[in-house]
């Protein structure tokens, strides 16, 4: 095997060279850092001149307090003669009744319907065969008419029950409510039943 003269000079001349890198970078001088000629070093300013001393305070010598003499005081009679104290009377006590009447209790008679006025049965609930009512709320008056009937159900409804109770309710008549024999207003509720014969 033969072998090329320029590939040995090659292979020789690089080992040169690494080994001359080598030894340059291991015995390789340090080299000196550059001064600064920027460099600013940094002095503390000097301290403030102590202040001056205060000037020295004179003593201000204060009169004397002399009282004034006390006045005299005139001489006063402290004594208090006896008080004449009046002899007790006998006291009376007067008797206070053991039972405390009270109020008589109010007498309230209830109202109650003297006159009624039958309705109608109504056609369409008549051909049905279809019961029912219709509730009102009103006043009974102290002459015991009906006052402001309003009609607050009616059961079935669409049958015609409150249109037929509505024209014959307000011509019934009551007993009106009494109050220790006065007659009053009084508020009520009244149920109107609608059956038929079974």
């Amino acid at each position: 095997m033969k072998v090329r003269p320029g590939i040995a000079v090659s292979a020789g001349l690089h080992v040169v060279l690494f080994l001359y890198l080598a030894y340059a970078l291991a015995f390789h001088p340090a080299e000196k850092p550059k001064e600064d000629e920027t460099a600013i070093d940094m002095v503390a300013p000097p301290p403030p001149p102590p202040p001056p001393p205060p000037p020295p305070q004179q003593k201000v010598q204060q009169p004397l307090f002399i009282p004034a003499p006390a006045p005299r005081i005139a001489s006063v009679n402290t004594t208090v003669p006896d008080l004449p104290i009046p002899a007790q009377t006998e006291i009376r006590h007067e008797k206070v009744p053991d039972v405390v009447t009270s109020p008589k209790p109010e007498v309230i008679q209830n109202p109650r319907p003297i006159s009624r006025v039958p309705p109608e049965y109504p056609a369409r609930a008549d051909e049905r065969q279809i019961d029912g009512y219709v509730d009102f709320d009103f006043t009974i008056e102290p002459d015991g008419s009906v006052g402001e009937p309003k009609v607050v159900a009616e059961v079935p409804e669409g049958y015609g029950f409150a249109n037929s109770a509505l024209k014959v309710f307000p011509r019934w008549k009551f007993q009106p409510k009494e109050i220790n024999g006065k007659a009053v207003p009084a508020p009520a509720r009244i149920r109107i039943s609608y059956k038929l014969a079974k």
